[in-house]
């Protein structure tokens, strides 16, 4: 009996074992597809700016002499300002500010009283058309 558990135990593990390794198998051959899928990109576009260059020179336009500038990021011209600088959070005495500085409670705006619709109809008077 001893010896059935514990071959029962092992058989667990090794099933236990080969569903990890097959799982890591599936996650590397989806990267290996990926890292391909981009190669096949980059010499895509490798081939097309190497057309586009022979057409440039074909074509006798003078891109060659044009100095190379490097794009702004997300296309801006200048940075942006976005209103006043963060102020320093440190103490006066030159020590770092504390972790819940304390603050002043906030105000808590006073609720309308909402008119009651069952009291307004009563009180308008219905004007029957007869």
């Amino acid at each position: 009996m001893l010896l059935n558990k514990k071959a029962h135990i092992y058989q667990q593990l090794v099933e236990r074992l080969f569903d990890k390794c097959q799982r890591i198998q599936a996650d590397n051959e989806r990267c290996v597809m990926r890292v391909n899928a981009i190669k096949k990109t980059l010499r895509r576009r490798n081939f097309d700016v190497e057309m586009l260059k022979r057409r440039l020179d074909k074509h006798g336009d003078n891109w060659r002499s044009v100095p190379m500038v490097a794009p702004h990021p997300k296309g801006k011209t200048e940075q942006k300002r976005r209103g006043p600088k963060p102020k320093n959070k440190q103490a006066p005495d030159g020590g770092t500010a504390p972790a819940n500085p304390t603050r002043k409670p906030r105000k808590q705006r006073a609720k309308q009283p909402q008119p009651n619709l069952n009291t307004t109809m009563q009180q308008q008077p219905h004007s029957s058309i007869c």
